[in-house]
């Protein structure tokens, strides 16, 4: 069971992960919109610019965390769904 709950925990993080890269897409279609204008906010590019790189740098890190915890699983564990060695 704890096996499971770890499994739906890491794919629980890889959602948060792909809603977060949606977010930084979402951030970076406003900063150039706000550019395409004649008379830009620069606070709004400024809040933005700065939204888009947090997300960028915690996205890297949770995926270089799940990276990581792929290396360190033992060769040959069970694919939980086919029941063959992976």
């Amino acid at each position: 069971m704890a096996t499971y709950s770890l499994a739906n925990e890491r794919l629980r993080a890889l959602e948060d992960i792909e809603r977060e890269i949606g977010a930084i897409l979402q951030n970076a279609g406003t900063v150039i919109l706000e550019l395409s204008k004649e008379k830009t906010n620069e606070r709004l590019l400024d809040r933005q610019a700065a939204a888009f790189t947090a997300s960028v740098q915690h996205v890297e890190a949770e995926l270089s965390a799940q990276i990581r915890y792929l290396t360190q699983l033992p060769f040959g564990i069970m694919d939980s769904n086919s029941g063959e060695k992976g």
